[in-house]
């Protein structure tokens, strides 16, 4: 679903960038590199895809890991566990409105799409629907040795990115 869409995509070739959000994973440092780049481009066609994922599995789990523990009663447990989908959404799209502002100014083209499911999996479905020259994900807070030992989805969306030849991958730490 496309939820805004800034500009004209029809007069040429665009420098396309993919920065893909989540409802577990932003980084301000993510966001400040891609509009570096975009910078870079030198360029006034620049189209900046923000890829916004709500990660439902994610959020099951956490509500699963709080109602195993059972140390809240279960109208206060699903108050505090809407309570965190609603501060994640809502850092997202603070996020996003940065970004939008950015471009605006800048005039760059934006187009903001919103999904839900997998964050690897979304990701590498956008990118193959909407063709960009970089990618940029943040990886989760998880320590390196659990990455290293039970994989990220940063690291399967930049390894799956380079097989199918879907861009360049950034990720930010």
């Amino acid at each position: 679903m496309v939820v805004a869409n800034i500009g004209n995509l029809a007069n040429g070739e665009f420098m396309r960038i993919l920065l893909a959000l989540s409802t577990s994973r932003y980084s301000v440092q993510l966001i400040e590199s891609a509009l570096e780049e975009a910078a870079r481009a030198n360029r006034m066609d620049v189209l900046i895809l923000v890829l916004y994922i709500i990660e439902q599995d994610e959020l099951n789990a956490v509500s699963q890991k709080v109602g195993d523990d059972g140390f809240l009663g279960a109208s206060i447990q699903q108050d505090v566990l809407t309570a965190l989908q609603e501060t994640h959404h809502r850092m997202a799209m603070q996020r996003i409105e940065e970004v939008r502002r950015v471009a605006e100014e800048q005039n760059y083209q934006l187009e903001i799409h919103e999904s839900t499911g997998s964050f690897s999996n979304e990701v590498i479905a956008f990118a193959e629907k909407h063709p960009c020259d970089v990618i940029y994900v943040t990886r989760d807070d998880r320590p390196f040795i659990s990455r290293f030992l039970f994989g990220s989805e940063a690291d399967r969306v930049a390894r799956l990115a380079k097989k199918e030849g879907l861009g360049r991958v950034v990720i930010d730490d």
